[in-house]
C-alpha cells in the first residue's frame, strides 16, 4: 500500500476519532464511579499518554507500521481480594503516503491504527497468603486502519486466557511473576503471521534506584507466549513534589520470535503517566 493513496473511503477524521475516544473514556469513568458508590469499592488505576520518537511494531493484521503515540487507560474497581480490571489502548500511526487519513490537518496528522481492549477479572482468596493472585480475562486486538484493503479496516486478534501472579513486595526490588494459558485463539508474531498462543510467562520486576519523594526506579518487562517474546526495559522518575502520583517513563520495547530471532520489531517509547485510587 505504501505510496498508493486509498479511494472510496469514507473516512473519519482524527479530532472526530479523538472526541468519540473521549466519550467513551467518560462514560466508563462514569458507570464505574456508580458502581464504586453503590457497591462501596475502590476504583484505581492510571491514564498515560506515550510518544514513540523512533521504532516499528506489528498491527493485529500482521503489518508494520511506524508508530507516533498511544492513549491509554488502565482501571481496576472491587477490592483487593477481587475486583474488574480492564486496559484499553489507541495506537496511532505516523503520516505516510498512502496511509494518511486527513491531510488538511497540517503537521498534526497521523492515522488511527490499532485499539486493544483486555477485561477481566482478578481473585486473591488465600487471606495468608495475598501475594499470590487469580486472573481470568478477555483481550481483543482490534486493527482500525485499511489494513490489506483500501476501503474498509481490516484484521483483528482476540483471546481469553487464565493466569496466576506472584506478587513481590521486598524493600527495593517489587513486582510481579506470572504464568498461565489461552484458552482460545490466536495472536500475531513478530513476523505478520497469527498463531495459536498457548501457554505463556511474564513478569514485571522494578527496582527502587531513588526513594520518595522523587522516586526514580528501574523495570524490566518481560512476557513469552509460545516462544513469543516481547522485552521491555527503562526508568521511571517521578520528579513532582505537588503531583507525587505523576510519572514519566523512557523505555524500549523488543518483540520477536526467541527460536527464530527474528525479526525483531522494536521502538523507543517516551510515556507520562498519572495514577489514581488506592494502589
Amino acid at each position: 500500500m505504501n505510496g498508493k493513496h486509498a479511494v472510496g473511503i469514507d473516512v473519519t477524521t482524527n479530532l472526530d476519532l479523538l472526541r468519540k475516544t473521549a466519550q467513551i473514556v467518560m462514560l466508563y469513568f462514569l458507570i464505574i464511579l456508580i458502581l464504586s458508590e453503590r457497591a462501596d469499592a475502590a476504583v484505581w488505576g492510571d491514564v498515560n499518554l506515550g510518544i514513540y520518537p523512533v521504532g516499528h511494531i506489528v498491527a493485529p493484521n500482521g503489518l508494520t507500521y511506524n508508530p507516533l503515540f498511544r492513549l491509554g487507560a488502565d482501571l481496576n474497581i472491587g477490592t483487593r481480594n477481587i475486583y474488574i480490571f480492564s486496559k484499553n489502548y489507541l495506537f496511532a500511526e505516523k503520516p505516510s503516503p498512502g496511509v494518511t487519513t486527513n491531510s488538511n490537518q497540517g503537521n498534526f496528522d497521523f492515522s488511527k491504527r490499532a485499539f486493544d481492549f483486555k477485561i477481566g477479572l482478578a481473585a486473591r482468596p488465600f487471606t495468608d497468603n495475598n501475594q499470590l493472585e487469580f486472573r481470568l480475562w478477555a483481550v481483543s486486538l482490534n486493527n482500525l486502519n485499511r489494513g490489506k484493503y483500501q476501503d474498509r479496516p481490516s484484521g483483528f486478534k482476540d483471546g481469553v486466557a487464565v493466569e496466576t501472579r506472584y506478587y513481590l513486595t521486598g524493600k527495593r526490588t517489587w513486582g510481579y511473576v506470572a504464568g498461565g494459558y489461552y484458552l482460545t485463539k490466536e495472536l500475531v508474531q513478530s513476523n505478520g503471521e497469527a498463531y495459536k498462543p498457548g501457554i505463556f510467562v511474564g513478569s514485571k520486576l522494578n527496582y527502587d534506584i531513588l526513594a520518595d519523594p522523587k522516586k526514580l526506579y528501574a523495570f524490566i518487562n518481560v512476557m513469552v507466549v509460545n516462544m513469543n517474546g516481547l522485552f521491555k526495559g527503562g526508568l521511571a522518575w517521578r520528579p513532582f513534589k505537588k503531583s507525587p502520583d505523576t510519572e514519566i517513563r523512557l523505555s524500549e520495547s523488543w518483540y520477536m520470535n526467541i527460536k527464530e530471532r527474528g525479526p525483531n520489531q522494536n521502538a523507543l517509547f517516551f510515556e507520562l503517566i498519572h495514577y489514581f485510587g488506592s494502589r
